[in-house]
């Protein structure tokens, strides 16, 4: 196997130890809250079925994402000097393993490998203007099975053969398909996400709908099946900021609007966190209609028409039994006025744990036990980072480092550990920017370890993190700046290198660009989950740039990636059991399907079916090639 070593390493570094500031509360719970939630109610709608599409939408959005939120950082502490902001930990040593290796080379079980990557199209260019790609991308996905639902910037796609290929959805007209845009608000534009929830069997799909003079919608779709999301049938939910009681505007806007949506799930409950911004519009004279809480619009008026920035962040807490069922939400929510926005953690089960910045040296920590109303909460203190502008150019002069910011990105709950990543500008001792990574106990929140990723010869930046069924970590991240074009790696910490992240960041090369965007602007987000039924392997979005500076040249990646020992069989062997009425079902032996119909609706040709012994009160008609297996004793399937 061709491995690529990427190291850098400095010569003498007297610079590892924590920032002086507040060396007697340095990792300690500073302080701590709770506050009660509040309750509403949303109703559902459909379902809805369209036509899926061979080729991505011709349809642009009607404003650009690269001008629809303002930079999100929070409070500098004044009293950290610049140069007290020093590395955790040595550079990071980077073992980039070639995805171009000869395939008959043989590998180790903690080789990391590639089991799928796929090209999604590109975006089709119309009279000269590409349309539903951005250089904005922020691709998204949920995997069940043979089964992927994948979102970006700005269309969605599925696929019926684990990844391999992808048809197409309109998310601008979609609810219905019926030739006109879905009038919602402002129409489609621009953030979705996907994601899979594997005991209730619901594949989520959230978009967000561009803000009109006084609101906007965030909704949430729901396919309770693959046949569902094949058929491109969803029932859906709509949220607006009058859901979460922001009714009353601040002086100077006509109303509020939701942005930069996230999905986490705990055992029982489906978590929604959003940023608020009161919506206030341009003038003739170039001034800000208003003086807006906090901040003030950047720039002339004319370019912030949607916020002059966050008034506050919201979190639902939705049960998924209800979105199961189709029925009237009964939910609860909690907000309150941090600007920085919610991070949920990825892997949460009784308990799910939230970070926001307080400050660039501390972080609140929040909890939300499951038999509890009541939201609580605790102030930690870290070692600082730097706040401000981002700086990686490309060798053709665009920075795809420009509009990033440090919200936190990356969250996870996993083996008593909390942990929680996100990007951080240069400044004295970073070349370049670079991840945080902090890592608290999950028992009483005190600080366990803080690093970075970080290079004097790029930048990283947008890392996406999710744990495993071991309660190890996969997670994509970017890299680039420099000499190098921005490029895409995923990463995994396990058991196999000791969890380490800093210094060593244990990775594959997923695709590398040739290009940076023209708009400076990468997106906000990266997204990994876990590939069900093989959950000790994950998915994960990623994209470069290839030919060009613009949205034509956007390449979207899907990427399935693992250790070598956890390579998947080349055919899959699918369970079939009737005494199953978890309502949790993958195909796995532990999860099998309780219907011949499903069980052989899941499978690809020349899979396995194990049927275990029952009466099956059902009509089948096997039109995919399988083999069909009993297990356990005598198996009989006809017409109830």
């Amino acid at each position: 196997m061709l491995i690529l070593w990427v190291i850098v390493v400095l010569a003498a570094l007297p610079l590892l130890q924590p920032s002086s500031h507040a060396q007697s509360k340095l990792g300690q719970v500073v302080s701590s809250g709770q506050a009660e939630g509040h309750r509403a109610t949303v109703l559902p709608h459909g379902p809805i079925r369209s036509s899926l599409r061979k080729t991505p939408p011709d349809q642009p959005p009607k404003r650009e994402e690269d001008h629809e939120e303002m930079r999100m950082d929070p409070p500098v502490d004044p009293a950290v000097r610049p140069e007290d902001i020093r590395p955790m930990n040595p550079p990071s040593q980077v073992r980039v393993v070639s995805t171009k290796a000869q395939p008959n080379a043989p590998k180790a079980p903690g080789d990391i490998a590639l089991f799928q990557t796929t090209g999604l199209a590109n975006a089709p260019v119309v009279g000269g203007v590409a349309r539903t790609s951005s250089t904005t991308n922020e691709g998204s996905l949920g995997s069940n099975g043979r089964v992927v639902f994948w979102t970006q910037n700005w269309y969605a796609a599925v696929s019926g053969d684990r990844g391999q290929t992808f048809s197409y959805l309109n998310p601008y007209d979609n609810f219905p398909a019926d030739g006109t845009k879905d009038a919602v608000n402002g129409g489609f534009c621009c953030d979705q996400l996907a994601y899979y929830e594997r005991t209730r069997g619901l594949m989520f799909w959230l978009l967000q709908y561009q803000p009109d003079n006084n609101t906007n919608t965030q909704r949430l779709a729901i396919a309770r099946t693959q046949a569902d999301v094949l058929n491109n049938s969803w029932y859906y939910y709509d949220f607006t900021p009058a859901t979460y009681g922001f009714v009353t505007p601040p002086a100077g806007a006509s109303g509020f609007w939701l942005d930069f949506p996230d999905v986490a799930v705990s055992d029982n409950f489906l978590y929604l966190t959003t940023n608020v911004f009161p919506r206030v519009l341009p003038n003739p004279t170039n001034q800000c209609a208003g003086t807006c809480p906090a901040r003030t619009c950047p720039g002339a008026c004319t370019s912030c028409t949607s916020n002059c920035g966050s008034v506050g962040a919201v979190i639902a807490r939705i049960p998924l039994d209800q979105l199961a069922a189709a029925q009237a939400l009964n939910f609860i929510y909690y907000s309150d006025a941090t600007t920085q926005g919610y991070r949920c953690t990825q892997g949460a089960h009784g308990t799910m744990y939230w970070g926001s910045h307080n400050t660039n040296t501390q972080i609140r920590i929040y909890r939300w036990d499951e038999n509890s109303n009541n939201v609580a909460w605790d102030i930690v203190s870290h070692s600082a980072f730097f706040v401000g502008t981002m700086v990686a150019p490309s060798p053709d002069g665009t920075d795809f480092a420009g509009s990033g910011d440090t919200r936190i990105l990356g969250a996870w709950v996993a083996n008593g550990v909390i942990g929680f990543m996100w990007n951080a500008p240069q400044g004295v001792f970073f070349a370049y920017p670079h991840v945080e990574v902090v890592r608290f106990n999950e028992s009483n929140r005190t600080l366990l370890t803080q690093g970075q990723v970080y290079s004097d010869s790029y930048a990283f930046l947008y890392p996406s993190v999710h744990p495993n069924d071991r309660g190890h970590l996969g997670g994509t991240m970017a890299y680039g700046g420099g000499s190098l074009y921005p490029s895409e790696l995923a990463w995994i910490a396990d058991d196999i290198n000791n969890g380490t992240i800093t210094p060593i960041l244990d990775s594959i090369a997923v695709a590398t660009g040739n290009a940076g965007p023209a708009s400076n602007r990468w997106g906000d987000y990266l997204t990994t989950r876990l590939n069900t039924p093989y959950s000790n392997t994950w998915v994960g979005s990623g994209y470069v740039l290839s030919g060009g500076t613009g949205n034509a040249n956007v390449v979207p990646r899907f990427i399935w990636f693992g250790r070598e020992r956890d390579t998947p069989p080349s055919t899959n062997t699918i369970y079939v059991d009737k005494s199953n009425t978890s309502g949790y079902e993958d195909g796995s032996a532990t999860h099998p399907y309780n219907t011949v119909t499903e069980g052989h609706f899941a499978a690809m040709p020349n899979d396995t079916l194990i049927i275990r012994a029952a009466n099956y009160n059902e009509t089948v008609r096997f039109t995919t090639p399988v083999t069909v297996r009993n297990e356990g004793g005598i198996v009989k399937i006809g017409a109830p």
